[in-house]
């Protein structure tokens, strides 16, 4: 029994540091998938930077094109015979400068737009390579603890197979089918009374068969195996 209590104990560690280590390219791929939403984000901002650029040309070409013609109307002003003419062409010009005036007010709300948007993408490219950095950082401690858990998972296994081949094949055997069904945790001690993997109350008798020593007892409730340890005693 003290083998299997020394090889559960070593088992305790491997399962612990599995976990840890199955865990890890889960967080990798969560710093990857933070940082590409964060370019993506970026990128989304200069793509909506481009399409107020874009209207701003537009209105831009097309205000130029209104003062052209504005031009061109006063020019004709002079060659105009009748008043009635001469007061059309007027209030023709007079509705387009109405409109340029609007287009005016379009085109500074834009050019604020701009203005903001441009320093918004500053900010937040200033803030993904403080992120970017971090990041680094972070997969660097990561990837250090991954090398770091594979050498103790090597030296834990090593200790483990000096130990596994001293025990009967038999109870071996049985042994680690409980480790894999209960998730590393196959021998556990009897705490007052009662299974210290499933804290379910014992027998009076089964207690008095883990206390001999004589073969191998299981819970009844979690199909562990149970032991006393040395320094506990039974009433």
């Amino acid at each position: 029994m003290g083998l299997l209590i020394d090889l559960q104990a070593l088992d305790t560690q491997i399962y612990a540091l599995k976990r840890e280590s199955s865990a890890m390219p889960g967080r990798l791929k969560s710093i990857d998938d933070m940082l590409e939403s964060k370019k993506a984000g970026i990128k989304q901002a200069e793509e909506n930077l481009k399409k107020v650029q874009l209207k701003l040309k537009e209105k831009e070409v097309i205000l130029q094109q209104k003062e052209e013609q504005i031009k061109k109307l006063q020019g004709q002003l002079y060659t105009l015979k009748t008043n009635k003419e001469y007061s059309t062409m007027l209030a023709e010009i007079g509705g387009i400068k109405a409109d340029n005036s609007l287009m005016e007010e379009d085109i500074i709300k834009f050019m604020d737009e701009i203005e903001l948007a441009r320093k918004k993408i500053s900010e937040e490219k200033e803030l993904f390579k403080a992120e970017e950095l971090k990041a680094q950082k972070d997969k660097a401690d990561i990837n250090s603890k991954a090398k770091e858990i594979e050498a103790a998972l090597s030296g834990l296994n090593e200790k483990r197979n000096g130990i596994a081949p001293n025990i009967e094949k038999q109870v071996i055997f049985r042994y680690e089918k409980i480790l894999k069904n209960k998730d590393g945790l196959a021998i556990v001690p009897v705490e007052n009374g009662s299974c210290g993997g499933c804290h379910m109350s014992l027998p009076p008798q089964v207690i008095s068969d883990v206390k001999l020593r004589e073969d191998i007892i299981i819970c009844g409730s979690c199909l562990r195996i149970l032991y006393i340890e040395d320094n506990v005693e039974i009433s």
